[in-house]
Parts: C-alpha cells; sequence; structure tokens
C-alpha cells in the first residue's frame, strides 16, 4: 500500500489512516471501523514530531495540559525558547515521558527565585538530558531509576514564571538536551 505523492494531509490523523485502514482491512478480512483513532488529530500537531517544527500555542498535550509556548517560541525571558512550556493548574501529575535515571534534582525553590525553580533531570537510556522546571515539589531522588510515568512532582509555579494573563503561572518547562549537548524538540518524548 502506498500513499500518494505531494499530498498535503491537514492533520496527523488524515495522513496516517489510510495506513491504518489498509493495515487492518489485511489483518482481519473487512472493512474498518476507524471511529476510535478520530481523537488522534486533537492529541497534538502533527508537524510538531518532525524536526524543524513545533506545537502551536493552545495545543492540548494529552492530560498534562495546553502548550502556552512552543517549541523555539519566545518568552519574557528568552528569544529562543528551546523547551516547551505546558500550562495547567498547580499540582496537575507531572510523570516522566521516558525511562532513565535520575541524574539531578532542585528543591527548596519558590515563585520569584531565579531559574527554573524545582526541578528534575532524568538522562534517558540514548543520553538525552531531560529537564522538568518549575514544580510544585520533587518525590524523586539522584540516582534513582525510573520508568515512563513515574510520578516526578506535581506541577507549580517555582523559580522564574509568570502569568501574561492574570493566573498563577503554573506550568512544566520542559527541556531535552541531546548527548551532544544540543536542545531537541522535546515533543517527540511525549508521546
Amino acid at each position: 500500500m502506498s500513499l500518494p505523492e505531494n499530498t498535503q494531509y491537514k492533520t496527523y490523523a488524515s495522513a496516517i489512516m489510510p495506513t491504518i485502514k489498509g493495515a487492518e482491512k489485511m489483518r482481519s478480512g473487512r472493512a474498518v471501523d476507524t471511529s476510535r483513532y478520530s481523537n488522534l488529530a486533537s492529541r497534538v500537531n502533527p508537524q510538531s514530531r518532525s524536526a524543524g517544527h513545533t506545537a502551536n500555542e493552545g495545543d492540548r498535550v494529552g492530560p498534562i495540559g495546553t502548550v502556552s509556548v512552543p517549541y523555539s517560541g519566545s518568552t519574557r525571558y528568552e528569544n529562543v525558547h528551546p523547551g516547551i512550556d505546558i500550562a495547567n493548574k498547580i499540582g496537575t501529575p507531572i510523570r516522566s515521558f521516558t525511562p532513565g535515571t535520575i541524574t539531578s534534582v532542585t528543591s527548596g525553590q519558590k515563585q520569584g527565585d531565579r531559574g527554573y525553580g524545582n526541578s528534575v533531570i532524568i538522562t534517558d537510556n540514548q543520553g538525552n538530558k531531560q529537564r522538568y522546571s518549575h514544580l510544585q515539589g520533587t518525590y524523586v531522588t539522584v540516582g534513582q531509576p525510573v520508568q515512563r510515568g513515574t510520578y516526578l512532582g506535581p506541577m507549580g509555579n517555582s523559580g522564574s514564571t509568570y502569568s501574561t494573563s492574570g493566573g498563577t503561572g503554573s506550568h512544566l518547562d520542559y527541556r531535552v538536551r541531546d548527548m551532544y549537548n544540543k536542545y531537541i524538540n522535546p515533543l517527540r518524548f511525549i508521546y
């Protein structure tokens, strides 16, 4: 099965649906009910998965929250933001996106303190360093192995946070540096 060349798809779901239908039809030998795939387009901006593309502000990222600053967007503190900010209420559970080992934990920070606030860095199995910042608190220790889904702490507003809408400034700043210390788009690790 092949997809038509030079076709532009508006959503992730519309791009992969022909492949899903074909694979399931071959497996079952019958027509496929595709209604269970209808939520794919709403999960994340499909272009954000490829290098050089970013999530758009307002894109929903699973149960974590809404992208308030996309990868390579700008903030009050940075002209080019090398991560993504995902906003939600204080206390939203933040879990590890990948397995790895906790290599740094910063705690005891409050809103208005300089920098990343309460944060956790996980070094994954490929050598990427994944930083989860502005947490309300941290519940892991250096050297602890973690799996995808390990609870790291609640979302918060510690460190240099602010809200342009008059809110609390609560968000997760998620950044990933590869083994060569270069920032890479963190959205590839979220799903």
